[in-house]
C-alpha cells in the first residue's frame, strides 16, 4: 500500500509539471492570434474537441471512484463510451486524409516559397481532391525520352522496355501435370517388364498363378469378384474340398485367361513406361555403352567389306573360267540361259538377313 501511495504522488508531481508546461505553450498561441483553425482541416478540430471531452469524463469518473459514490447514477460511462466509439471512427478516416494534412504542417512550417505553392495551397481550400499526387510534377524527361519521341515523329517503332518478371505457372497445369506424373508411375509400376524386374532382383517370395487365373489378372478384377475369391479359397482350405464352379464363371476365368496371353505379346515391346529409369544412367555408363556400340558396328563392317571383296573376287574367277570354257569348245552359249549373277547389294543384303537369323 505505501508503494502504491509513493507511486502516485510521483504520477501527480509528473501531472502538475506537465499541465503547467502545457498552459504556458497555450498562453503563448492566444497572444500571438495563432487559435483561428476556421480554415484549416475540419476533422482535427472534431478530434480534439472529442479527445478533450473523453479526458474531462475520465477524470470525473476517477473523482466518482475516489468519493465512493455508484456509477449508476451518472451518464459518465455511456458518454465515455459513445466519445470512444467516435474517435475510433476517426482513426481511418484521418489516415485517408494524411497526405493533405502532411502537406498542410509542411506548408505552414516551411512557407509557401512558389508561386505554383501558393496556388495549390488556396485551390485546396476549394477543392480537397486537389492534394492528389499530380504526375505533371514529376522530372523532366531525359535525352532518351526525347529521343523516343523523335523516334516515333519520324514513324521508327521502338519496342517498350519492360522490367523482368517471373512467370508463375498456373495452379491447374501444374496439378494436372503432377497427376499425369503419378498416373504414368502407377502405369510403369503395373507393367509386365516391371514385374518381371521385382521378380528377378527382389527378395521377397515369388507370386505364382493360382487356379484359373494369375495374379495380374485377379488385380484387374473388382473388389467385389476378388472377395468372392477370397471367400472361395478360405472355404475349400478348411473344408479340404473343391467347390465346383458354375459355368458362367469357367468361362468368364477362360476369358482371363486368354485375355491374360494377349497382353503377355502386347507387353513383349512395352518400353514406354521405363523411360525415366534410362535417364538415372550415369553419363560414363551411357559413353562406355555407346563405344562398345560403334565399335562393333566398324568390326562388323569390316567383316562385310572383306567378305564383299571375296564374293567379288570369286565371281571375277568364275566368269573367267566360263569365258575360257566358251573359247575351249568354240560355241557361243544361248544369252537366255545365262543365269544372271548377284550384285554386290544383292549379295550383301543375302548374307545381313542371314545372320539375323
Amino acid at each position: 500500500m505505501q508503494k502504491d501511495t509513493e507511486e502516485f504522488l510521483r504520477n501527480i508531481r509528473e501531472l502538475r509539471g506537465k499541465i503547467n508546461d502545457v498552459k504556458q505553450q497555450i498562453s503563448t498561441i492566444t497572444k500571438n492570434d495563432q487559435l483561428k483553425t476556421i480554415n484549416g482541416v475540419s476533422l482535427l478540430d472534431v478530434k480534439n474537441i472529442g479527445l478533450l471531452q473523453y479526458i474531462t469524463n475520465l477524470a470525473f469518473l476517477i473523482h466518482i471512484k475516489l468519493d465512493g459514490k455508484p456509477l449508476s447514477e451518472h451518464s459518465v460511462v455511456m458518454n465515455l463510451v459513445e466519445l470512444r466509439v467516435v474517435l475510433e471512427k476517426i482513426k481511418p478516416i484521418e489516415q485517408k486524409l494524411k497526405y493533405q494534412i502532411d502537406k498542410l504542417i509542411r506548408t505552414a512550417k516551411f512557407g509557401e516559397n512558389t508561386e505554383t505553392e501558393r496556388a495549390t495551397a488556396k485551390a485546396a481550400m476549394i477543392d480537397p481532391l486537389s492534394f492528389k499526387p499530380n504526375p505533371d510534377n514529376f522530372v523532366a524527361g531525359t535525352e532518351e525520352s526525347k529521343n523516343d519521341v523523335t523516334d516515333d515523329s519520324q514513324g521508327v517503332y521502338k519496342a517498350p522496355k519492360l522490367a523482368p518478371v517471373h512467370f508463375e505457372e498456373d495452379k491447374g497445369n501444374l496439378s494436372k501435370r503432377e497427376k499425369e506424373r503419378a498416373r504414368a508411375l502407377v502405369r510403369a509400376s503395373k507393367s509386365r517388364l516391371m514385374k518381371d524386374i521385382i521378380t528377378e532382383y527382389d527378395d521377397r517370395p515369388e507370386e505364382v498363378a493360382i487356379i484359373g487365373a494369375s495374379q495380374e489378372s485377379i488385380a484387374q478384377l473388382d473388389d467385389k469378384d476378388k472377395q468372392k475369391i477370397a471367400e472361395r479359397e478360405r472355404y475349400e482350405e478348411e473344408n479340404f474340398m473343391r467347390l465346383v464352379l458354375p459355368k458362367k464363371e469357367l468361362k468368364r476365368m477362360k476369358a482371363s485367361t486368354v485375355r491374360e496371353l494377349e497382353n503377355e505379346f502386347e507387353n513383349l515391346n512395352d518400353f514406354s513406361n521405363l523411360a525415366n529409369i534410362h535417364e538415372d544412367i550415369r553419363p560414363s555408363d551411357v559413353n562406355v555403352l555407346a563405344r562398345r556400340k560403334r565399335r562393333d558396328k566398324m568390326a562388323n563392317d569390316e567383316e562385310m567389306d572383306e567378305d564383299a571383296d571375296e564374293l567379288t573376287q570369286q565371281s571375277r574367277r568364275k566368269m573367267e573360267n566360263n569365258k575360257r570354257h566358251e573359247l575351249f569348245d568354240g560355241l557361243l552359249t544361248d544369252p537366255n540361259k545365262i543365269k544372271k549373277r548377284r550384285t554386290k547389294f544383292e549379295t550383301l543384303k543375302r548374307r545381313m538377313k542371314r545372320q539375323k537369323r
